[in-house]
């Protein structure tokens, strides 16, 4: 029993150090990095990171699979921009109103689809995200093809796309509250509920859970923080246009999940990550970059099935397992 709260506290030392220290790093980041490409490019990591979290709600702790997220990005970004250009609202108050705008839409979509089976179910949302893509294309005030300009994002008389360390800090900020609300989630009457449904559909439904309501909610929360990014992505980039929202980069989304795991709080990150790093690695590999992220994908499903967090869950258990050998034998040497 001693032995096993002493494992414990190593692998809660390690964890707590490892967090600390990541902590740290992107505190320090724009003291240490010059160039404003760089930053930008963690900026949208955030915004992929909540995108990637929204998704992972729907798929990791309510079992349902989407194909067709990518649309959700399209109505918050475009409602975000309108808002912003034709009301005067502030752009951070249009960003959360056309989050709640996708989730709205997101919960007339999941109503329907509620029933249908997993293979069903991806079917039906490629056909929306299609639907979406298509009636942009078709709208002429939305200028699909040239795009619009989105309004900046301003805090405190405070112009983020002035300065990418602004906007790296803001896009930090979104992630950690994201994150936290995550792990809330997870561990609420609502979430237990969410994981029993994508456990076992029948046993949930036998316990008295409403598996319609749950699917629901996962899908709205879900269409919410994707909503938000689509947003925040059109006014961190001042730009938004139609082929930023076609139905193959829903899959972008999906791979982050793969690489960084399924139903965790640190998943989407490490996914989102690993998603942007493989883009620019593989940026001059034009005729075989498909065929080396199908190799990559396979390797992932094949080695590392929980994706990158089950790994470092492993590698972290090793060193608590060492550190639990070394005091030990510190211990008996006394």
């Amino acid at each position: 029993m001693i032995h096993s709260f002493k494992a414990l506290d190593s692998r809660g030392k390690v964890r707590t150090t490892a967090i600390a220290l990541l902590t740290l790093v992107i505190l320090l980041l724009p003291f240490l990095i010059t160039n404003p490409y760089r930053l930008y490019f963690f900026s949208m990591v955030g915004m992929y990171i909540i995108a990637a979290s929204g998704l992972d709600v729907l798929v990791g702790m309510s079992g349902q699979m989407s194909f067709g997220h990518i649309a959700f990005l399209g109505i918050g970004g475009y409602v975000s921009v309108l808002l912003s250009q034709y009301t005067g609202i502030p752009v951070i108050f249009c960003m959360l109103i056309a989050a709640f705008v996708s989730a709205g839409i997101g919960s007339l979509i999941a109503i329907p689809c509620a029933k249908l089976r997993a293979q069903f179910l991806i079917l039906a949302t490629i056909a929306f995200s299609y639907f979406i893509y298509q009636l942009i294309c078709n709208l002429p005030f939305l200028n699909p093809f040239r795009g619009m300009y989105a309004n900046h994002i301003m805090l405190f008389g405070l112009d983020l796309n002035s300065d990418y360390r602004f906007t790296y800090y803001f896009s930090f900020a979104l992630v950690v509250i994201v994150l936290v609300l995550k792990s809330l989630l997870s561990r609420s009457k609502c979430g237990r509920a969410m994981m029993a449904v994508r456990d076992n559909t029948r046993s949930a439904d036998g316990m008295g859970i409403n598996v319609r309501h749950y699917k629901v909610m996962a899908f709205a929360i879900s269409a919410f923080l994707c909503g938000f990014a689509g947003a925040y992505m059109a006014h961190l980039t001042g730009f938004i246009v139609s082929d930023s929202f076609t139905q193959p980069l829903s899959f972008n989304f999906v791979l982050m999940i793969i690489f960084g795991g399924t139903n965790t709080v640190f998943g989407p990150v490490i996914g989102a990550f690993v998603y942007q790093i493989l883009n620019e690695l593989l940026a001059s590999a034009q005729a075989w970059r498909s065929i080396l992220y199908g190799l990559i994908v396979l390797v992932f499903i094949g080695f590392l099935p929980g994706g990158c967090v089950s790994g470092l869950r492993k590698l972290g258990n090793l060193i608590a397992g060492w550190l639990d050998k070394k005091n030990a034998k510190g211990g008996s040497a006394e």
